[in-house]
């Protein structure tokens, strides 16, 4: 639910792409430079692109907020200045069935210059970021960092509950390949595989996180008619199972997609999920000749060893938090 405070808005009013991009580039770096990884600084250069792009603004002019980029939101003025911002994310729904889920909106960029903290700016955005989103029918989504408890604390104050923690992981470079155990064994994936890799995939990528992660299950799924659907999509999808005693207790899926990073759907068994992590991780380094950064995102404080031991480094932990208004 929202909270009931009233609202300060004489300070807030919405992003107006045109004037504000910069502003808000300059305050996400000066706000998370010590935070920020390369997918972040990415995010960045791309509003600093859109912001000398008049093109993108004759489009973005006409278009739905359901439709646009990512580069709207709430911003906090004060003495004819940008201090504080809020990003809006929409995301469309999925279709479950016949039925339409509802629209989620992720809340993110949560930024107020240092010289302003300590006044409630970030709640007062938040806030008012909710309110605009119980308009639209819509329920709210943010992600925090596990080590940021002040912010914790603010979400949950007004109505967010936790709903999952992840951390990211990421192939350190120059990291050395180790060996696979002789009582491993790493093959292709057999097509008798995907019932049970399938089951494990839903528990390590439920429908609370996998609609932000652009995971889909279908991209995985074995078949004559997938294959020929991913080949004409230009998506080359490689999968691996692995067995102990010619037992499978794990899958893995190499989905490279567009984004910065190639993602590796990893699924195992829970009983086993130290020794078939590392095995899966170990076969895909390799397999793979890639020039992006490898990524696995993994319910937090799971298979620490294992991704470790196979030369993968943590990037973030993330709480994740849902407000359904």
């Amino acid at each position: 639910m929202v909270a009931s405070l009233a609202l300060d808005t004489l300070h807030i009013r919405p992003v107006d792409p045109r004037r504000d991009l910069l502003v808000i580039a300059d305050l996400i770096e000066l706000c998370f430079a010590d935070q920020m990884d390369d997918e972040g600084r990415e995010y960045v250069r791309q509003i600093r692109r859109a912001a000398e792009n008049g093109d993108f603004f004759r489009w973005m002019y006409g278009a739905d907020e359901r439709i646009s980029l990512p580069l709207g939101g709430f911003v906090w003025v004060e003495e004819q200045k940008v201090v504080g911002n809020l990003t809006l994310i929409p995301f469309r729904p999925a279709r479950n069935g016949a039925k339409i889920t509802r629209w989620r909106y992720l809340i993110a960029n949560v930024a107020v210059h240092p010289a302003y903290r300590r006044r409630g700016i970030g709640r007062q955005l938040t806030l008012k970021a909710l309110e605009h989103i119980r308009q639209r029918n819509a329920d709210a989504w943010l992600q925090v960092r596990e080590d940021n408890p002040p912010a914790i604390n603010l979400y949950r104050s007004i109505g967010f509950i936790e709903r999952a923690c992840r951390t990211t992981w990421e192939l350190a470079h120059g990291s050395s390949l180790p060996e696979l155990p002789a009582r491993l064994v790493v093959t292709l994936r057999k097509d008798s595989d995907w019932p049970q890799q399938a089951s494990w995939l839903r528990q390590t990528y439920p429908p609370e996180v996998s609609w932000n992660l652009g995971f889909h299950s279908r991209r995985l799924t074995p078949g004559f008619w997938r294959s020929v659907i991913n080949f004409f999509n230009d998506s080359l999808v490689v999968h691996w199972s692995v067995r102990r005693d010619e037992r499978l207790i794990g899958g893995a899926s190499w989905d490279p997609g567009p984004y910065r990073a190639e993602n590796l759907w990893v699924a195992v068994d829970p009983d086993n999920e130290e020794e078939a992590l590392f095995a899966l991780l170990v076969k895909a380094r390799a397999s793979l000749v890639t020039r992006r950064p490898l990524s696995i995102n993994y319910p937090a404080r799971r298979g620490t060893i294992a991704f470790a031991e196979a030369g993968f480094v943590k990037q973030n932990t993330l709480i994740w938090m849902e407000n359904k208004i």
